[in-house]
C-alpha cells in the first residue's frame, strides 16, 4: 500500500507527461469518432417505423365513481336542505333524504328573519365509504362568505345513496 502511496506522489518527468497527454487525447478522439459514427435516429426527423401501442382504455376506479355518486346526492339533499333551514323551501323539495329524516324535516321549524335572506351554497362534498351500505360526506357550506363543514351520514337504500342523519352525533 505504501509503494502505491509512494508511485501516486511521484512527479513524472515532463517528457512522460507529454506522452500520457497524447495518448489519453488520441483515445477520446478515437472515441468521440466512434460515437459520432454510430448511426442515430434525429428525434426531430419523423420515421417510417412508426409505433403502434394497444391498450385497453382506462376505466373510471369503481370506488371513485361510487364516491361521486354518493357526493352528487349529499350535495342535492344539501340543496334542499339548506333552503329549508332558510325558510325559503318546503320539507318535500329536500331529495335524497331516508322517510325518517323526511319525517323529522317535516315539523315546523322557526326561522329567524335574517336567515331567510343569507347568501348559503355547497363549495364542496367529500365522501368516505365507512361500510358497506354506509358513507359519510363532509360537505362544505358557505354561507355569507364564512365555510363550514357540515357531516351528513348516507345510507344505500334500495340502490339510492340516502342521506339518514346531518350532523356527526
Amino acid at each position: 500500500m505504501r509503494r502505491l502511496g509512494e508511485i501516486w506522489t511521484r512527479p513524472i518527468p515532463a517528457e512522460r507527461s507529454l506522452v500520457a497527454f497524447a495518448a489519453v487525447a488520441v483515445t477520446l478522439i478515437v472515441a468521440a469518432t466512434v460515437l459520432i459514427s454510430i448511426p442515430s435516429r434525429d428525434p426531430g426527423e419523423l420515421s417510417s417505423e412508426a409505433m403502434v401501442v394497444d391498450a385497453d382504455p382506462a376505466l373510471p376506479n369503481r370506488g371513485e365513481q361510487l364516491e361521486r355518486t354518493i357526493e352528487r346526492g349529499a350535495r342535492e339533499f344539501m340543496v334542499g336542505y339548506l333552503a329549508l333551514i332558510a325558510g325559503q323551501g318546503e320539507p318535500h323539495q329536500v331529495t335524497f333524504a331516508t322517510p325518517e329524516l323526511k319525517g323529522q324535516l317535516n315539523r315546523p321549524a322557526r326561522v329567524p328573519p335574517a336567515a331567510r335572506h343569507r347568501d348559503q351554497r355547497v363549495t364542496d362534498a367529500r365522501a368516505h365509504l365507512a361500510s358497506a351500505g354506509r358513507a359519510s360526506v363532509t360537505v362544505a357550506v358557505e354561507v355569507d362568505r364564512i365555510t363550514f363543514p357540515v357531516i351528513l351520514q348516507m345510507v344505500l337504500e334500495d340502490g339510492r345513496w340516502l342521506v339518514e342523519k346531518v350532523g356527526a352525533e
